[in-house]
């Protein structure tokens, strides 16, 4: 299909056109399953269709669901995961969920869900290495709270981040904002808090996907899960206590 051919409508979150200052700003985007979506510079990501003509009907309708937005927490390219584990927070409580993956050495992103909260974590080999969806603990927002870096610095990140397509972490690194050590606090810290937060969820639906994200190295470790689980209980019981 020719770029004449596609007619992209706006982008429905940032507005973009299919090009902006003379760079694409919305593509379309397939994997080698034959699988297509239209995806934004900015992160958003329209609906997985079979065909291109479908996929760029659906974005140009406004057809989003929240399983579609869910999918996009770690990448701005096209995600797509078999559905190995699905189940709600009323039979199945966080933790347990946690260890029913970690058990098995999955590799892959364990999505939650309640209301219009959308909370992922990505697991790889059965350890938890990266968290998100979590207003307030955003990447770049710990490091400015933290005193890593300034709101200067913050906005010239986010800046770079959306033009380039990286993430925040890499962008960090590449700026020399941070060194490795630091961005692996950083996202310690952002994981622990995301882990904390969910285990006080009493309901909500989850749902774990089957495939890889690719990370920058610089910044990954894998965390126990089982390490993680038992410091986010002592912290709640701290924190119910206080």
């Amino acid at each position: 299909m020719s770029r004449r051919e596609r007619k992209f409508r706006s982008c429905p979150f940032c507005e973009a056109n299919e090009y902006g200052d003379e760079e694409l700003r919305l593509r379309l985007v397939s994997t080698s399953a034959g699988y297509f979506a239209v995806s934004c510079y900015c992160g958003a990501a329209g609906p997985i269709r079979d065909s291109d003509t479908k996929a760029i009907e659906a974005w140009n309708r406004r057809v989003f669901s929240k399983g579609d937005e869910s999918q996009n927490l770690f990448d701005s390219s096209l995600i797509l995961g078999k559905v190995g584990l699905r189940g709600n927070l009323q039979s199945f409580d966080f933790s347990m969920v946690l260890q029913i993956v970690s058990k098995g050495g999955k590799t892959g992103v364990l999505y939650f869900r309640k209301g219009q909260e959308v909370r992922a974590l990505h697991l790889r080999d059965g350890n938890l290495i990266a968290a998100g969806g979590s207003e307030g603990l955003r990447l770049g927002e710990i490091g400015c709270g933290k005193g890593f870096i300034s709101q200067k610095q913050l906005q010239e990140v986010l800046v770079e981040a959306k033009k380039s397509g990286r993430r925040m972490g890499e962008v960090l690194l590449d700026l020399a904002y941070i060194n490795e050590d630091d961005l692996r606090e950083l996202i310690r810290y952002q994981i622990r808090e995301i882990v904390l937060e969910l285990s006080c969820w009493k309901e909500g639906d989850f749902e774990f996907r089957d495939y890889p994200v690719e990370f920058d190295e610089r910044g990954i470790e894998d965390i126990n899960i089982m390490r993680i689980i038992l410091e986010a209980a002592a912290r709640r019981d701290e924190r119910a206590v206080a």
